[in-house]
């Protein structure tokens, strides 16, 4: 009765799974959906646009700064002012008696009030700034600017290839998973059929009870991993379509590649300089170094041009506009000098030459590590690949060893714990031989990044 229903079972899980067939994707179909949806990408590519941007800012810094100025103002503000001409007078009749040669008779002149008023005054104009020489500062500044833009570009290419190791590992996942399930099923399948024999066998008295429990208990233990095995494939399915954008619940499914053969391809003279963290680190270097000549021409002198064109209209004087429209055009050049800061510029210059040499430790540092990952991968590579011989060796030996069993236990030469065990042996190196396919997958894609090798096209 418990072998019919578990039949019943399996049949009825495999009609559910018949329904609703899974949607199958390539390794490139699930890496260019992870291209399009992945967030960290999205958000790379907005900090590339935005270091481009300020590049271009800075490159401004070039080219002649024009400003329009313009002012209005109204003002109630006058004043009054009376002109004491007397003593000018006095020296004019005197000078002019002497010319006649008489006395000139005496004239009178009334002192002059003059009237000022403000009211509305407006001005307006263009001003024209050009820098001439600013110590370096402008070509450090933008060269800093420039760089940014390459590391921001590499930080996108960073998280595209981290992207694609994720993918990758997630995809083996679900396939190591789905072969596990097979492994699970077809020991299943191994005890079911034994347990029929050993039935018929306890039918004719040809074995005891003690025979069927033992098959049972085996079969209980296939049963528990075929539940682990679906329940990995469910896991694996979710963590996969985190990756590549699709819903937690979709029917994902990957490509058969039973038939790829693995190939190890470690290049034993492969550097580290084609990594994506060693271009960067080299650019944070050049950073600094960029970052040590604009301190030093902050203090340096600085010489620019400075030109004003404009007009100026209204204030009257005596009742008439003192500025009617008149248009003024002025240049000249702003030296800046600095002559003590309390050594405020010597000491920013030594603390940015502090940092460019912490920069250059740094990078010689991470480099010798980067150096020693490249050699760690290739040992777990050489390692995988030898794993993966000898799993594959194991499972014949003990594919041939089920065979004998089977033939030998037929016959009653060997007993039914030796066939179990035989049967245990194989579904163990049948699933050490998935693992080892796993690993030696992805070591493979590991020791690619590590060589600066995993390209983002996959």
């Amino acid at each position: 009765m418990i072998n019919v229903f578990r039949c019943v079972w399996l049949t009825l899980l495999l009609g559910v799974s018949a329904v609703v067939k899974a949607q199958v994707y390539s390794l490139d179909s699930c890496v260019a959906m992870a291209m399009r949806s992945n967030k960290e990408i999205q958000a790379a590519k907005h900090q590339v646009n935005q270091y481009q941007y300020n590049s271009k800012a800075l490159y401004a810094n070039f080219f002649p700064n024009i400003t329009g100025l313009a002012t209005d103002t109204y003002s109630n503000m006058s004043s009054s002012t009376t002109l004491d001409l007397s003593p000018l007078m006095g020296q004019y009749v005197a000078l002019m008696s002497q010319l006649a040669g008489g006395q000139l008779p005496n004239v009178s002149l009334s002192n002059p009030t003059i009237d000022v008023k403000m009211k509305n005054l407006f001005t307006g104009g263009l001003l024209v700034e050009q820098p001439l020489y600013m110590g370096g500062k402008i070509t450090a500044g933008y060269r800093m600017g420039k760089l940014g833009v390459q590391m921001a570009q590499l930080g996108e290419q960073l998280s595209r290839e981290e992207m694609v190791l994720s993918v990758y590992e997630g995809y083996q996942q679900l396939v190591k998973a789905k072969e596990m399930r097979l492994v699970a099923l077809q020991y299943d399948s191994l005890l079911m059929q034994l347990g029929k024999e050993v039935d018929g066998a306890v039918k004719h008295g040809l074995a005891s009870r003690n025979d069927q429990l033992k098959v049972q208990v085996k079969k209980n233990d296939a049963e528990l991993k075929i539940r682990q095995a679906e329940n990995g494939i469910r896991l694996a399915k979710m963590n996969l379509c985190q990756l590549v954008g699709l819903p937690l619940d979709a029917n994902i499914d990957t490509e058969n590649d039973e038939d790829t053969v693995l190939v190890a391809m470690v290049d034993k003279d492969a550097r580290v300089d084609g990594r994506v963290e060693y271009q960067l680190l080299d650019l944070k270097t050049q950073l600094a170094e960029q970052k040590v000549k604009l301190e030093r021409a902050n203090f340096r002198p600085q010489l620019g041009l400075m030109a004003h064109a404009g007009v100026i209209d209204g204030a009257e004087l005596m009742g008439k506009k003192l500025f009617d429209k008149k248009f003024d055009v002025a240049a000249g050049v702003v030296l800046k000098v600095p002559i003590f800061h309390a050594n405020e510029g010597r000491n920013k210059v030594l603390a940015a030459k502090e940092e460019l040499e912490q920069e250059r430790l740094n990078q010689g540092n991470l480099v010798e590590k980067m150096n020693l990952e490249l050699q760690q991968q290739a040992n777990l590579v050489d390692e995988a690949m030898l794993e993966l011989t000898l799993r594959q060796r194991n499972l014949e030996q003990c594919q041939e060893n089920l065979r004998v069993s089977q033939k030998s236990y037929a016959v009653g030469l060997e007993t039914l714990s030796d066939l179990l065990n035989a049967q245990l042996l194989w579904q163990q190196a049948y699933a050490e031989l998935a693992e080892s396919k796993y690993q030696a997958k992805t070591k493979m894609m590991q020791w690619r990044k590590a060589a600066g090798r995993l390209s983002v096209q996959f």
